[in-house]
C-alpha cells in the first residue's frame, strides 16, 4: 500500500503478498490505509515499509502483530531507503513472526477476551516528530532478571474471529549476538509533532475465505488479469506530487514508489471490475517493470 511518499506491504520468502479491497480514509490527526492479504500456514513473513523522499524531521515506525507491539524503528532526517520488521525482540533474543491455525473454543468464559480482538490484524503505524539520544548505563542482568520472550497465545472462542481462520504466533527464542548487557549504550527518545501519523492495517485470513467473501478474485478471474484492452478503468484517489524538485539522489527511490503503486493498481483493477471508476486510457503491451533493488536498512531501535 502507498500514501504520499510512504509506502507499506508485507511479504513472505521475498515476495510482496497480494492486497485486497484498499480503502483509504483521513482526518486532521490520522490517514488510515486498510486493505486485506492472503495469509498461509506455518509460513514466516515481514512488514517492509519504504520513506521515498528526503525530509527535514525523523520518522518513526511501529509494527504490531494481533495486538503485541514490537520495538520502534527510526529514521534520521534526510534519509531515503527501505527497512523491515520480521521479528518480535527484547534486549537479548528475537522470535520470528509465522502464521498459524487459530485455537477456537466454545468456552463462553472466554467471549469477552479483549486480547483476542486485535488478531488478524498486522498494523504499522508510522509518525514524524523529532529524535534525540540519551545514554543509559546498564548495570548488567540480576539473578532474577528474565531474558525471554514470552507472549500469551491461547484459544479464541469460536463467535470472535468467524472470519479468521489464521494468527500470528512467534518462533523460537534465538540469542542476539550483540547483546552485551554490562555497558553503556545510548536510547532513541522520539518527541511527536502535529503532522498526521500515517497508519497501514494488513487484515489477514486464508485465500479460500478471501475469495469466499467476494474480497479477492476467483482462480478463473485471476487468470485474465492480464488480459488488457485498449482502456482500463481503475479507481484509485488522485495523486499529490510533491511541490518541489526530487535531489537526484532520491529519483532512483521514487520510480519505485510510483512502480509499487502500479502494480497495486493493477491488482485492484483485477478485484474490482463491479466498480465504476474514472478512465484511463494505457497503451497496448506496455510492459510491467520490475522492482528495483535497494538496501534494506536495519533500523532498529534496542
Amino acid at each position: 500500500m502507498i500514501f504520499g511518499d510512504l509506502s507499506a506491504f508485507v511479504f513472505i520468502d521475498g515476495q510482496e503478498l497480494q492486497e485486497y479491497a484498499v480503502v483509504t480514509s483521513s482526518t486532521p490527526t490520522e490517514n488510515r490505509i486498510t486493505c486485506w492479504i492472503a495469509s498461509e500456514e506455518g509460513k514466516k513473513f515481514g512488514v517492509r515499509w519504504m520513506n521515498a523522499t528526503e525530509r527535514s524531521w525523523s520518522i518513526r515506525a511501529v509494527v504490531s502483530v494481533d495486538g503485541v507491539r514490537c520495538p520502534p524503528q527510526t529514521m534520521r532526517p534526510g534519509r531515503v531507503g527501505t527497512t523491515e520488521r520480521t521479528y518480535l525482540s527484547n534486549d537479548s533474543v528475537t522470535r520470528d513472526f509465522m502464521f498459524s491455525n487459530i485455537e477456537l473454543t466454545d468456552d463462553d468464559s472466554m467471549l469477552g477476551d479483549e486480547n483476542s480482538n486485535d488478531i488478524g490484524q498486522i498494523i504499522l503505524k508510522v509518525e514524524t516528530g523529532e529524535r534525540t539520544m540519551k545514554k543509559v548505563v546498564k548495570h548488567g542482568i540480576s539473578k532474577n532478571s528474565n531474558s525471554t520472550l514470552r507472549v500469551r497465545e491461547g484459544k479464541v472462542h469460536e463467535r470472535s474471529k468467524k472470519a479468521c481462520a489464521h494468527r500470528v504466533v512467534f518462533g523460537e527464542e534465538i540469542p542476539r549476538q550483540n547483546y552485551l548487557p554490562d555497558r553503556s549504550t545510548s536510547r532513541s527518545v522520539f518527541k511527536p509533532d502535529n503532522r498526521p501519523t500515517t497508519v497501514f492495517v494488513f487484515k489477514y485470513t486464508r485465500l479460500d475465505i478471501l475469495q469466499a467473501m467476494g474480497i479477492a478474485p476467483s482462480a478463473s478471474k485471476n487468470s485474465k488479469a492480464n488480459d488488457y484492452g485498449d482502456e482500463v478503468e481503475i479507481v484509485d484517489g488522485p495523486y499529490e506530487p510533491s511541490s518541489l524538485p526530487l535531489p537526484l539522489k532520491d529519483v532512483k527511490p521514487r520510480i519505485e514508489h510510483l512502480e509499487i503503486e502500479l502494480q497495486r493498481l493493477r491488482a485492484q483493477l483485477a478485484s474490482s471490475e463491479d466498480q465504476k471508476p474514472s478512465r484511463i486510457k494505457l497503451e497496448r503491451g506496455v510492459s510491467r517493470r520490475q522492482r528495483t533493488a535497494m538496501e534494506v536498512l536495519d533500523l532498529t531501535e534496542d
